[in-house]
């Protein structure tokens, strides 16, 4: 293992350390901020380092470990978001988060250069071990409740998260990776009880999008007859261990937690309304992205619909929203396509499953917003994508003019993207709250 394939784990690695873990001094006012911040620093990073690797390419040429079709309709979302971005209100703040995406985007396509075998173990162990110490530091939580005969609230035992969703969006992640660790006999038990942990901590949080997402994954994985079929059954046994225990403790100290409740929590309302809402000009462009904001009644304003579909058809427009249906389409195919062949790719299929059940749960959440959450979306399509594109990278040539062209382009945009978080951050006023659903900084203020 080369230097350069050493740093990309090692990178990753230490965002998840730095974002997960609540034990590390915070940068900013709360978690959720600190968590932008590490995001911001890890983007600028990441784009440095393919900048520095695209000047740094003697031959006129350059690789990519993606189609030629998905990198046409990339193309076609980013310059829907622009267009949108031009058309609306908030005119640089929406260019922000434009370029925001674009970031996250050449990330995933960095990522997709690490393809071997042992360095996603490195970067998926490095998320479940980071990830587990923040699970154990709940479970302390609990214990202390149940200690002090307190019912059980998730606002207290989620430990570092000002909202309760933005832990189970990073949550939903790491569970196929642990279904697949039960494979492994001799840490099968600790596996068992860490999935417990997850499932129980599901559970106390009342996250119905998280279970179901889960119940998706695994019928899903089911349905393809998987290598992994014992683990996922596995897996359900657990899950119903968890809710029986939590049963228990629920009982125990009446907390009247309701797992199953009917009410949606308002995210009909926001769905219907925001439908209703749009117009003719969602055709093409829409209102900006991130600019989504709705009060229904008296509520605090949301905002993000909880629906990434919604999201971007308001936001990005229709051209902006089949584009990128189509390239998840296609990841999804290709990914089929790939286990059909390779039976055997275990990490294939893990990471396929991380990807399917993380943009399943963006159908009900802001995963796709959210800094920690939205960053592992990306880098698992990434790692994904490096898998099963790894004998299929698309080459095309580059003269030094466009180099020069590029390396100004990312200057100017670099600029202009530290310059508008500083200036948004910087009018932050911790004494007047936080807004219900942050989209970028804790605190929605844009102006």
């Amino acid at each position: 293992m080369n230097i350069v394939n050493i740093i990309k784990p090692s990178l990753i690695s230490l965002f998840f350390l730095c974002t997960l873990i609540p034990l590390i001094p915070i940068t900013s006012y709360d978690f959720h901020n600190h968590q932008r911040i590490i995001q911001i620093a890890f983007l600028l990073i990441i784009s440095l380092l393919v900048l520095t690797a695209f000047l740094g390419n003697k031959k006129p040429t350059f690789k990519l470990s993606l189609n030629k079709k998905s990198s046409v309709l990339y193309l076609i979302f980013i310059f829907s978001g622009c267009l949108s971005a031009l058309m609306s209100m908030e005119q640089s703040f929406s260019l922000l988060y434009t370029f925001h995406i674009s970031l996250l985007i050449l990330t995933m396509y960095y990522v997709s250069t690490i393809n071997d075998k042992r360095s996603i173990l490195f970067i998926i162990y490095a998320l479940l071990i980071t990830h587990t110490s923040l699970i154990l530091i709940c479970l302390l939580n609990i214990m202390f409740t149940l200690s002090e005969q307190q019912p059980l609230n998730p606002y207290v035992i989620y430990s570092g998260f000002i909202n309760i969703r933005f832990f189970n969006q990073v949550q939903v992640f790491v569970l196929p990776f642990l279904v697949l660790l039960l494979k492994f006999k001799n840490i099968q038990r600790i596996v068992f009880i860490i999935l417990f942990l997850n499932l129980l901590l599901i559970f106390i949080g009342q996250a119905r999008g998280a279970l179901l997402s889960f119940l998706a994954f695994s019928i899903f994985a089911l349905v393809l007859k998987t290598t992994l079929k014992k683990q996922v059954l596995t897996g359900l046994i657990c899950l119903l261990l968890s809710w029986f225990v939590f049963y228990i403790l629920d009982s125990l100290n009446n907390s009247n937690l309701d797992v199953l409740r009917t009410s949606s929590s308002g995210r009909i309302d926001i769905w219907l309304t925001t439908l209703q809402n749009l117009s003719l000009k969602h055709f093409f462009i829409g209102n900006g992205p991130g600019v989504f904001q709705i009060s229904l009644g008296n509520s605090a304003p949301f905002s993000h619909p909880h629906n990434s579909l919604i999201e971007i058809l308001n936001e990005w427009g229709l051209i902006a929203l089949l584009s990128i249906v189509s390239v998840i389409f296609i990841t999804f195919k290709q990914a089929i396509i790939h286990l059909k062949i390779h039976k055997k790719d275990i990490i294939t299929e893990s990471l396929f499953y991380s990807f399917a059940i993380g943009i399943t749960y963006s159908l009900f959440s802001g995963v796709h917003v959210m800094p920690v959450s939205q960053t592992l979306l990306f880098i698992m399509w990434g790692l994904l994508l490096g898998r099963v594109n790894k004998n299929k990278q698309l080459t095309f040539s580059i003269n030094k003019w466009i180099k020069l062209s590029i390396t100004i382009l990312f200057i100017v945009a670099w600029y202009f993207y530290l310059q508008k978080a500083i200036d948004i951050y910087n009018n932050i006023d911790p004494d007047k709250g936080y807004i219900f659903g942050p989209r970028f900084w804790s605190i929605g203020q844009r102006f």
